[in-house]
């Protein structure tokens, strides 16, 4: 332990129990011997000063039972101790015997008790409990829901520079919750709580500089919030960063390097980022191309929701690249990601492309599908054979040639050496009227657009 740590040790012994001379001492080398995990000295130095009563050394007692560190772990008897120091007006006690209340452990779970003792050692000015206090408000956790007192407690956290508290109460004034929103405030709160190491707050503060929210916008300043913020694990920033990689933003445009954050978010099971290394694997940018890595990475995302997710292993299952083709189940995840909570803006229109070529009982099949998805879950098994889309030609391929007059686009004036056309699709089936007077029908291709991270649809050049 530094010189300093033992400082902080004795000041506090001095300046928090009253036992005086050999006794102080004694507390010292308990807390110290305890700080460095010798906990048989520990329990040495503490055993006598709790039996004489002492608080500070009851509290650390009751922490070794818990957590079972130098005697066998009892939570009754950390339980009994905490108590017994919390009663006699102990801080630390008082919060560790409300997180027992909360957890439920060692004792029956009561969230009203446990917000009983976070008051008692939040009025003694402990942030950590005034921080407690403040989420127990904010979402009606053992007290009447009122956001208000949530960013009272929120802000004397705060102040008292506990960086938890300096993010939730920057949260609160840049979305508006529960109070007047405050932009500014917001990325003021925000902005300390980033400079404390809260690698939310790194995450959040880096996000309104990239977009000038509350802040001057600052690009530079953004990638370097949620490169510390990613570098301490959050799975948000991880996959900005591989956003930032995958299009240049901020950055030098690297493929490869945004593959490797994106991976590191997928296996904290962020799902957009599943669904980007998806694609990744599917257009062999940054990594070899694996369309079966590609729909696992899909299956993964869309399992848990997400629209694009859901959309992109559609996709897959329509054109049977590396899932077996079965339109029926494309069918089903369309109707998924058209109906997410942030819906695939293609989805609706790809949806209704194939319903067009399936029969009603087809149809009425993928709806049961969607139907009982829940999520977490793979997509159950189809009651009917797998339907390839190349077996079910389009309503259109029914019709006359002359059904279609009214599709196909005017005649273009002729050029001296170059081939003109008008040209007019409706979702993939394309019509087209060259100078010449010949009308074609025709399926567009898939092409990837960089800018939206989508695959659309491409007319192509006459």
């Amino acid at each position: 332990m530094s010189r300093n740590k033992l400082l902080f040790v004795a000041v506090l012994a001095a300046s928090v129990y009253t036992w005086p001379g050999v006794a102080a001492a004694d507390l010292a080398a308990g807390l110290s011997a305890y700080q460095s995990g010798d906990y048989a000295t520990a329990l040495k130095e503490l055993k006598p000063l709790v039996d004489a009563g002492d608080v500070g050394a009851t509290n650390t007692l009751a922490v070794m039972y818990a957590h079972g560190r130098g005697v066998p772990k009892d939570t009754n008897k950390a339980i009994s101790l905490y108590r017994l120091a919390a009663e006699a007006g102990n801080i630390d006690a008082q919060f560790n015997l409300a997180t027992m209340y909360s957890s439920g452990t060692g004792v029956a779970k009561s969230l009203e008790t446990a917000a009983i003792w976070f008051r008692k050692a939040a009025d003694g000015g402990d942030a950590a409990s005034q921080r407690m206090l403040g989420i127990m408000y904010f979402d009606g956790l053992g007290v009447a829901k009122d956001r208000a007192v949530a960013a009272m407690w929120f802000r004397k956290g705060a102040d008292r520079g506990d960086t938890a508290s300096q993010r939730r109460l920057g949260e609160m004034f840049a979305y508006g919750q529960g109070i007047e929103k405050d932009e500014v405030a917001g990325a003021g709160q925000l902005s300390k709580a980033a400079a404390g190491g809260d690698a939310m707050a790194q995450f959040q503060y880096g996000w309104m500089l990239a977009n000038g929210i509350g802040v001057a916008k600052d690009q530079t300043a953004s990638v370097s919030w949620w490169r510390k913020s990613a570098e301490q694990g959050n799975a948000g920033a991880r996959f900005g960063m591989g956003t930032l990689y995958e299009y240049g933003t901020g950055v030098e445009k690297d493929a490869k390097e945004a593959a490797q954050w994106y991976r590191q978010a997928v296996d904290q099971g962020h799902a957009t980022a599943q669904n980007n290394l998806g694609t990744l694997y599917e257009r062999g940018l940054g990594v070899r191309q694996d369309q079966l890595e590609a729909a696992r990475l899909y299956e993964l995302s869309a399992r848990q929701g997400d629209g694009d997710g859901q959309r992109n292993l559609a996709r897959l299952y329509r054109d049977g690249v590396g899932v077996r083709a079965d339109a029926v189940v494309a069918y089903a995840w369309l109707n998924l990601a058209a109906s997410a909570d942030e819906p695939n803006k293609h989805a609706l229109a790809e949806r209704e492309q194939i319903a067009a070529r399936l029969s009603r009982d087809q149809v009425v099949e993928g709806q049961r599908l969607s139907r009982e998805w829940k999520p977490g879950q793979a997509m159950g098994k189809s009651k009917l054979k797998p339907v390839l889309m190349a077996e079910q030609a389009p309503p259109s391929m029914q019709l006359t040639q002359a059904s279609f007059t009214g599709r196909f686009p005017a005649r273009p004036e002729g050029q001296p050496g170059v081939t003109t056309c008008n040209t007019r699709c409706e979702n993939s089936t394309c019509y087209r009227t060259y100078d010449s007077g010949k009308q074609v029908e025709y399926q567009a291709r898939k092409k990837w657009n960089p800018v939206t991270n989508r695959f659309d649809w491409d007319a192509g050049t006459c």
